[in-house]
């Protein structure tokens, strides 16, 4: 796996599948990542981050706006859609949220998919628009030092850290619907 770190166990690795497909796709190395307890957190960046749910209405709240995706890559089959994005504030365009998702749509109503497939609405609040009962399970917190990519995405400073999870949603029956990378810009 192109970039991937000694410190990583499997398991987290697999957890940043995601971000690494794009980071691979692109032939560039993945940045530092270091997986990190709840509690190693900032206190601002814990708020935001260790819930169990959706990233979308939690920075829509933190942010008083509404969020929108801006789709930077994707990848999309029949049954699964790979997308590394931006969330950004509807007002003033604030990039709010990095981000890779791989989304099971055969998890997911028909009419849900045409709008993941649209690409503007991020999956948190397509969920609540389509009243899909969702569990949200936190996999992991880390600590990454930015790279290019992160940094003129998000707007921050090359090579300071910034803090992120990886998440899993599922259905109420335990099956997954989407896994996701999201790392937070310092505010």
């Amino acid at each position: 796996m192109l970039g991937m770190h000694n410190q990583l166990s499997n398991e987290f690795r697999s957890f940043l599948m995601p971000l690494e497909f794009f980071y691979s796709k692109n032939e560039v190395k993945l940045p530092e990542i270091f997986p990190i307890n709840q509690d190693m957190l900032p206190e601002l960046q814990n708020k935001l981050l260790a819930h169990k749910v959706d990233m979308t209405s939690t920075l829509s709240k933190f942010h008083n706006s509404e969020i929108y995706i801006n789709v930077i890559d994707n990848e999309i089959n029949e049954n699964y859609v790979l997308r590394m994005v931006v969330l950004k504030t509807i007002d003033g365009d604030v990039p709010v949220e990095f981000g890779a998702i791989g989304i099971d749509l055969s998890r997911l109503p028909d009419n849900m998919i045409d709008e993941i497939n649209d690409g503007r609405k991020p999956l948190g609040k397509l969920l609540d628009d389509h009243n899909v009962e969702y569990i949200s399970n936190p996999r992991g917190y880390f600590k990454v030092k930015q790279d290019e990519l992160i940094s003129e995405t998000l707007n921050n400073p090359v090579s300071c850290d910034m803090y992120g999870r990886c998440n899993e949603i599922t259905d109420i029956n335990g099956f997954t619907i989407a896994d996701i990378v999201e790392v937070l810009p310092n505010f």
